[in-house]
């Protein structure tokens, strides 16, 4: 396990309602669990030239996530710049994946004509490997690139591949509204196609159904510490999903 679960329950149901968690409006630093103002990037000696920048497009944009993973970690002991940008033809949407901890996670998906506001990581050669230990087992997501169009959110000149990005994605598609994917209301976009719901407001539609008529978070709890249960719903969840083929992602090994 990457990361443990908070043994208190009120905690797990704020982890698990909080998805993707409060994020700051425009680029910053990550430092040792606390955000700082971007411009310090400097004044820590950072090339983000030396670095890999991967989307995070849900909790990975947020201190708060940053910090299970990366805090305590060898890794960690260098800051992670996260830049804001606009991401083109492309939408944040809920995925067909219930994370151990009770939340309906986010995928990335080819939208044309929306524009969706994520975060670029740049992580140095031991921190994508950190980040792949907290991603890549179990086989829930996949790591590779996207050919894409992008601009920065303030207009930072980026050093990276303007029309190739690396990116986690679901395993297992999008989750199904309906028959249409539906957005992370949390997640700022222009234009978006599809409805947007917040977290809460989902993990009502993953519980109604499924054996369950219980008060949400005694499900969300069930559902954290309960394995039958979680296995009913993570199943019910994956065989309604959505296939959300994206026509440049290539998996990279």
């Amino acid at each position: 396990m990457p990361w443990e679960l908070p043994r208190d329950q009120s905690s797990r149901l704020r982890l698990a309602k909080g998805y993707p968690f409060i994020a700051p409006e425009t680029s910053y630093l990550f430092v040792d669990g606390r955000s700082e103002d971007f411009s310090k990037v400097t004044e820590y000696g950072i090339k983000l030239s030396d670095r890999k920048a991967v989307i995070a497009h849900g909790s990975n944009r947020a201190p708060e996530q940053l910090s299970r993973k990366f805090v305590g970690h060898p890794s960690g002991q260098d800051p992670i710049p996260l830049t804001a940008i606009w991401l083109h033809d492309h939408d944040v949407v809920y995925s067909a994946h219930v994370a151990r901890y009770g939340a309906v996670a986010a995928e990335l998906v080819y939208c044309p004509g929306t524009s969706v506001q994520v975060f670029l990581t740049w992580l140095t050669d031991d921190q994508l490997v950190r980040m792949h230990e907290t991603e890549l087992p179990g086989g829930n997501y996949s790591y590779g690139h996207v050919q894409c169009q992008w601009e920065s959110s303030e207009n930072h000149d980026l050093p990276t591949d303007p029309n190739r990005l690396a990116v986690y994605r679901s395993s297992f598609g999008a989750f199904n509204f309906h028959g249409k994917p539906l957005a992370l209301s949390a997640i700022p976009a222009i234009n978006r196609r599809y409805d947007a719901l917040g977290q809460e407001e989902v993990l009502r539609l993953v519980h109604k159904g499924h054996g369950t008529d219980q008060d949400l978070d005694d499900a969300i709890l069930k559902f954290i510490e309960a394995s039958q249960y979680r296995s009913k719903v993570v199943e019910a969840v994956r065989k309604q999903s959505l296939d959300v083929f994206h026509p440049s992602y290539s998996i990279s090994r």
